[in-house]
């Protein structure tokens, strides 16, 4: 989440008829009912329904999903991926985050105000699902977690971590978030899809208070790993660009 992935899967769906593109805007996104939550296409038991006749017509499956579910598809995917600074991606996803989020102040509903950076990041159903070496945590988990998408909880080790970046090795094209043209242009090259190298959507608004910079470090230090997991990412691109 955050790294603009939203942007480019837009942008490379318009390459694929529309029955070739997972999630279908219909099929997969069109169902809000109650008994349907909306985020049931990013899950790992809905994509493995799917039909063997919708599969085989799907081209291009673009989402928020662990790395292992191209294992768990069967295998056999040529993989894209776009990383960020776990710094600034949580700090977007916090402000994002914030203007859903209103906090009650001593029972008055007419004291209701933005809830704070840090009363949001530290809320049980941000920090372990979204924030804490999240993008560490999606390309280290494993069957052996009974995986069921991006959202779940994993406790990330030193062994994880090295998972991760053997994972990461194996990702056809990365990119980073702060270098976007330069990802776009390479997968104009690599595949010949027509992608406008200044599409932005999802973006979040910047209009919110600035974090401390004492904030700043706690998050830095809670997301220790992730940082090393996106130093070797960026090595990784420049060594490839090399």
């Amino acid at each position: 989440m955050k790294t603009g992935g939203m942007s480019l899967s837009s942008g490379v769906a318009k390459n694929f008829a529309v029955d070739e593109v997972y999630p279908h805007r219909e099929l997969d996104l069109g169902d809000f009912t109650e008994g349907n939550v909306r985020f049931r296409a990013v899950t790992i038991e809905y994509l493995l329904r799917l039909s063997a006749e919708r599969r085989d017509r799907i081209r291009y499956y673009g989402g928020h999903f662990p790395y292992v579910t191209c294992e768990l598809l069967g295998g056999d995917f040529c993989t894209l991926t776009i990383l960020r600074d776990p710094v600034d991606r949580t700090v977007s996803l916090l402000r994002q985050l914030q203007r859903h989020a209103e906090s009650i102040r001593n029972g008055d509903p007419q004291s209701a105000e933005p809830a704070s950076f840090e009363e949001i990041y530290e809320q049980p159903q941000v920090y372990e699902p979204l924030v804490h070496n999240h993008q560490t945590k999606i390309f280290s988990m494993t069957s052996a977690d009974n995986p069921r998408g991006y959202m779940q909880p994993v406790v990330i080790d030193d062994q994880r971590l090295a998972l991760a970046k053997r994972n990461l090795e194996a990702v056809d094209v990365v990119g980073l978030t702060e270098r976007h043209g330069e990802f776009i242009d390479q997968l104009t090259l690599r595949f010949g899809w027509q992608l406008n190298r200044d599409r932005r959507v999802n973006v979040t608004p910047s209009d919110s208070p600035a974090l401390a910079e004492s904030f700043r470090r706690r998050i830095e230090a809670d997301n220790a790993i992730d940082m090393e997991f996106y130093e070797f990412a960026k090595e990784l691109v420049d060594a490839r660009e090399a």
